[in-house]
Order: structure tokens, then C-alpha cells, then sequence
């Protein structure tokens, strides 16, 4: 059986707009030398776009078959996922309540700004890792419960195996879009938050025979814990789609993170600038400003030239931007 059809036996809700194009940087590439290529996931469509929408179709479906009438997410201030879960869940004609925990970004801006224009029910808490949320959700549900509600929680991101399963068929659209046009690239670049994106793609793209190095870009761990998390979602993921064999090699990086989760770095907003100047394409300053930051090292060192191949993913996040002005305004001044 293939992995199309393997797919096909999961219920799926349909959040997102797709395929979405993959765009070569023909401007970026006469200046760099290398071919590179974009997948456009900033343009999934729902509420400003971004990758959420591809894991929330299959997660969400799960919600739907249950009945559930709220959904309860968590994330940072700015958190992408709580704009986008906010928006599929009134796509669907449910409630939605989100945890944030509060951090620099809580101006009532970017993300922010949208998950309350879409209505969702906010609570902020103080925690110490931005990503220990889980107990403010299971609080929240249960309090839902007593007051005769039907919650279903989706935790940070909308990474659960099943939510992967829209990684992977993104997979077999950019491997598709791939062949299409001939290209085959010499690396793929991409974000690694919990990594059920990075690990669902890899997953699809060496099925479909593209041995090419998958290079994932941490955005909030160290290389130990990517690859944990990688090997984690990897079982969890076989499981689910009745594969076998262990993961493939991969590449972590863990050196363009900065202080800490969501920190704006010098070569984060370089890599924003530089695509604006030469693309008009935004990218934000948390997933795929940092992803960009780690190719363009890369190439920097000397590892990609004319004649190679490099695709990105672009996972959206631009509403993001506008809460960190400050931090692009300084660096505007600086560069002059």
C-alpha cells in the first residue's frame, strides 16, 4: 500500500488552501548563486496563513468525530498555532480557548491582535518554559467539562501524530511539485520547533525517493532534543501509518536559536531584510527568518554555490512581524 493511500484512510477536515506554490527566488539566486526554491506554506490561506491549517485538517477531524464543541490550544504571546487553531475551530463552527504564556511580545499586535478579533477565549499565565503548558490545558478542559462543555485539546503547535499526517501529505505535494518541474534539490531546509513538520517531511520525501540532505534548523532546542523529539515523532508517526524501519540521518542545527525560543537574532532579521529587498517576500522573525538565517550560513561557509539546489519551506507567521517592531526598527537603524 502506498503512502497516498495509507492517507487517505484518515478523516480529514479541508483548513487549507493547496498546494501551495513553490516559488523559485530568482532575484535572491542571481545575488547567492545557488537555485533556491520556496515552498510557500505562508499561503495556506486561513486567517493569514502558515503551516497549522495542514496539521489542524487532520486533527481537527478527530474533534469533529468526537463532537466537541471547544477547542483548547496553548502557545507564546504571538503564537501562530492559537491565530490559526482560533480560526479552524470558527471554520468549523467551535469555540475556542487558548493558554499564552505571557512573555516580551504581548502588545495587542500581530497574532495576538487576530486571535482576539477571532473571538477566542484567552488566558494568560506565568510559567517558566513557554512550552510547559500541557497542565494549563488539562485545567482549563476540566473546567469546561463541570460546565457542560465538550472540549478537545490540541497541544502546543497541533503536533500529535495525527496532525503529522499533514506534513506528510505536504510531503508528497512538494515531492510532486518536485518531479513536475525537474528539480532535484540538494538539500531540503527546514524549521524544527517540536518537529512534527520536519519529521512527517522527511518521512514522505525519502518514500518518495529524495535522498537529498533534510536539514532541520532549530528554533527553541538543543541538537540533543531535536533529535530526541525527531526520533519521537518518527515512531509515533510509523505507528500510526502501519510502517516500518527505523529514521532516516538527518541534519540538526541548534547554533541560530539565540537566547530563546522567539529571540529576534542579528542573522534572523539580516535574513528577513534580504528577502524583502530582493523577493518581497516577508518572513517572520520566529520559524522561517531562522531557517533562512541557517541556509544563508551555510552558504556563507561555502557550502551551496551556482549549480546546487536548495529548497525552503517558508511556514508562515508574518503577523508576527508587527510585534517585533522595536527589534526591526533597531535593526533597520543600524543597517543604515
Amino acid at each position: 500500500m502506498d503512502l497516498a493511500t495509507r492517507l487517505d484512510r484518515f478523516p480529514r477536515e479541508h483548513l487549507a488552501r493547496t498546494p501551495t506554490p513553490l516559488d523559485v527566488l530568482t532575484r535572491l539566486g542571481e545575488r547567492l548563486g545557488p537555485r533556491v526554491l520556496l515552498k510557500r506554506d505562508d499561503l495556506t490561506g486561513l486567517a493569514l496563513g502558515g503551516d497549522k491549517p495542514r496539521k489542524l485538517e487532520y486533527e481537527l477531524a478527530r474533534a469533529r468525530a468526537a463532537e466537541a464543541d471547544v477547542v483548547v490550544t496553548c502557545g507564546s504571546m504571538q503564537s501562530n498555532h492559537a491565530r490559526l487553531t482560533t480560526a479552524a475551530a470558527r471554520r468549523l463552527g467551535m469555540d475556542c480557548t487558548v493558554v499564552l504564556s505571557r512573555d516580551a511580545y504581548d502588545e495587542f499586535q500581530g497574532n495576538l491582535l487576530t486571535v482576539r478579533l477571532l473571538g477566542a477565549d484567552v488566558r494568560v499565565v506565568d510559567v517558566e518554559d513557554h512550552w510547559a503548558l500541557d497542565d494549563h490545558v488539562r485545567a482549563v478542559c476540566d473546567e469546561l467539562r463541570a460546565a457542560g462543555r465538550r472540549p478537545h485539546a490540541v497541544p502546543i503547535s497541533g503536533t500529535t501524530p495525527h496532525g503529522c499526517l499533514g506534513y506528510v501529505r505536504a510531503g508528497l505535494e512538494l515531492a510532486a511539485q518536485l518531479r513536475e518541474t525537474g528539480e532535484r534539490p540538494d538539500a531540503v531546509y527546514l524549521p524544527f520547533g517540536t518537529g512534527g513538520i520536519f519529521t512527517a517531511l522527511t518521512l514522505a520525501l525519502r518514500d518518495q525517493g529524495f535522498g537529498c540532505p533534510i536539514v532541520g534548523i532549530s528554533v527553541n532546542q538543543d541538537s540533543a532534543g531535536c533529535s530526541a523529539g525527531y526520533h519521537h515523532w518518527w515512531a509515533e508517526l510509523t505507528t500510526l501509518l502501519g510502517l516500518g524501519g527505523e529514521p532516516p540521518e538527518v541534519e540538526l542545527h541548534d547554533e541560530f536559536v539565540g537566547r530563546e525560543y522567539g529571540d529576534p537574532t542579528e542573522e534572523c532579521l539580516d535574513a528577513i531584510l534580504l528577502l524583502a529587498r530582493t523577493e518581497a517576500v516577508l518572513l517572520d522573525p520566529v520559524y522561517s527568518g531562522k531557517t533562512f538565517a541557517g541556509f544563508l550560513a551555510h552558504h556563507a561557509a561555502g557550502r551551496w554555490s551556482a549549480g546546487h539546489r536548495v529548497v525552503v519551506l517558508h511556514s508562515g507567521g508574518v503577523p508576527a512581524l508587527f510585534a517585533y517592531h522595536d527589534a526591526l526598527a533597531g535593526h533597520l537603524a543600524r543597517r543604515g
